[in-house]
């Protein structure tokens, strides 16, 4: 569980050694051969479908622009949206995507998009941080728009499951993890219906050990574990698309402001 108390994600990636270090771990070692050989390819595949070149897309939390630049190649416009300056002066992206410096959680944008895409954002991220994104995310989605986004740290997989071992022994320092189902309740509460899901990353991740033999053992590991059937839930990371979903009823802040309509006789 996040302490809202003692952590801020908003702030989390705000210096330039943060971003400096968040580019480094997408260069080289586990984390760049996840992304390139696996994450990547599942990530256009669900894309491609979901695009075309009348298509809007919208990242939410783009950092450095890694996912809106797939997605620029299979919208017809991307817009990044994310609150650090120091992410988005890192980043380098094709002419079809605007970036902007805004939280679009208190400010929203004058647009909505078919598609939005959220990478390595709520993990991390305290609760009302997420519910907040969420709730942002789906103003911003047109009907039947869909959610694409993912959790890198499956509390099912044996590195998750030893972070919720740590996190009981040392609570002091929590290690974040999420399963399939906690992260499908959390949208199902705001507003979104999980039409699919992938489980992906078998090879456990060694922090920064080995980082050239994590690379070259990343692909035949996965495909070995697909074919061998491994179970998901050993799987460290999940990928979900999930559909926004029309609410039936208004969301209301204050039920004391409910007007019962006046009935005839």
């Amino acid at each position: 569980m996040l302490n809202g108390d003692t952590f801020s994600y908003r702030a989390s990636h705000q210096s330039v050694d943060v971003v400096a270090d968040y580019v480094s771990t997408f260069e080289v070692g586990h984390c760049a051969a996840l992304w390139r050989d696996v994450e990547q390819p599942l990530l256009e595949s669900i894309l491609r479908r979901l695009g075309g070149p009348q298509r809007t897309s919208l990242d939410f939390a783009c950092g450095t622009g890694r996912i809106a630049k797939v997605a620029a190649r299979l919208f017809g416009s991307v817009v990044g949206v994310d609150v650090s300056e120091a992410m988005l002066s890192a980043a380098s992206v094709p002419d079809n995507v605007t970036l902007l410096c805004v939280d679009v959680t208190k400010v929203p944008l004058e647009q909505t998009f078919d598609v939005a895409t959220a990478f390595r954002f709520f993990l991390n991220a305290e609760d009302t941080l997420r519910r907040d994104a969420l709730r942002a995310i789906y103003r911003h989605l047109r009907n039947d728009g869909v959610l694409v986004c993912n959790i890198q740290l499956n509390a099912t997989s044996p590195i998750g499951s030893f972070s919720r071992v740590l996190n009981w022994a040392y609570p002091s320092r929590p290690r974040h993890t999420l399963t399939l189902y906690q992260f499908s309740s959390l949208l199902s509460d705001e507003g979104f219906e999980v039409v699919e899901s992938t489980y992906y990353g078998y090879l456990p991740r060694p922090g920064r050990l080995f980082p050239h033999l994590c690379e070259a053992l990343i692909e035949p590991f996965e495909k070995a574990c697909r074919r061998l059937k491994v179970p998901g839930l050993l799987a460290e990371s999940f990928i979900v698309a999930a559909r926004k979903r029309e609410r039936l009823f208004p969301q209301v802040q204050d039920p004391r402001r409910i007007v019962q309509a006046p009935t005839t006789s």
